[in-house]
């Protein structure tokens, strides 16, 4: 998903696009594909040292920011007492605690009219069986952003959250092969082209949240208004 954003704000007209992955390698491959400069940082963001030392960076070198994406992420099917303590800590580790990390060091230079676009998911709308850990922290995201978009009102910069939904990419063929999920919690899925491309214009026109298909809109509505139907159906897909 971050490769994306980057290809698209690549026509931004932006002085500098920075990368913060663990991948140096993806990160100079999708570089090279990109016209404006590019800046790569080689972040384990579950990693406090690397996530402090980054942070540092944005400090000394004090940038303008026009838009901060926060999209890193990872998910892990399993009832809640099952999962290994270490998927639990790096879901809490880089779906919140870098994402809040790297959202607070980068305000103070975000300009006037900057956007902050923060990936969230549908998840983050209910409790989910066998995805509790996973749901629990984008529901952190979700407050997370309705907090802050009232603090950040007086410095002019939208937050956005971004609840896409299922995204085509390879988390879902491994969940269905190594965790054995039922295909079918994958019938409907949205790509990150449309993910991307939604988000952006949402976050120009200062809008507080994105979700990409109208059966996603739909899904956020149920969960909203009627969270025991939603999460009594989120079940019956597991039976």
């Amino acid at each position: 998903m971050g490769e994306e954003f980057a290809r698209r704000l690549d026509s931004y007209g932006l002085d500098c696009i920075w990368l913060v992955a663990r991948r140096r390698d993806r990160m100079e491959s999708l570089a090279s594909e990109l016209k404006t400069p590019v800046r790569i940082f080689s972040v384990d963001l579950t990693d406090r040292a690397q996530l402090d030392s980054f942070v540092d960076a944005v400090r000394e070198e004090s940038p303008s920011i026009s838009y901060l994406v926060n999209c890193a992420g990872f998910g892990k099917f399993g009832m809640t007492w099952e999962l290994p303590i270490e998927s639990t800590r790096g879901m809490i580790d880089l779906n919140v605690t870098a994402l809040v990390t790297i959202t607070s060091g980068c305000i103070p230079y975000m300009a006037e009219g900057g956007h902050i676009i923060e990936l969230d998911s549908l998840s983050a709308y209910i409790g989910m069986y066998d995805l509790n850990v996973y749901a629990s922290t984008k529901a952190f995201v979700k407050h997370f952003c309705n907090g802050l978009r009232k603090e950040l009102e007086p410095r002019k910069v939208s937050v956005t959250e971004v609840s896409p939904g299922w995204v085509r990419t390879d988390f879902i063929d491994i969940t269905v092969t190594e965790y054995k999920v039922p295909q079918r919690v994958f019938k409907d899925t949205v790509s990150k082209e449309d993910v991307v491309d939604q988000a952006l214009k949402a976050a120009d026109r200062g809008k507080a949240r994105s979700i990409c298909g109208w059966k996603n809109h739909g899904a956020a509505f149920l969960s909203t208004h009627f969270p025991n139907f939603a999460a009594r159906t989120w079940r019956g897909y597991f039976r």
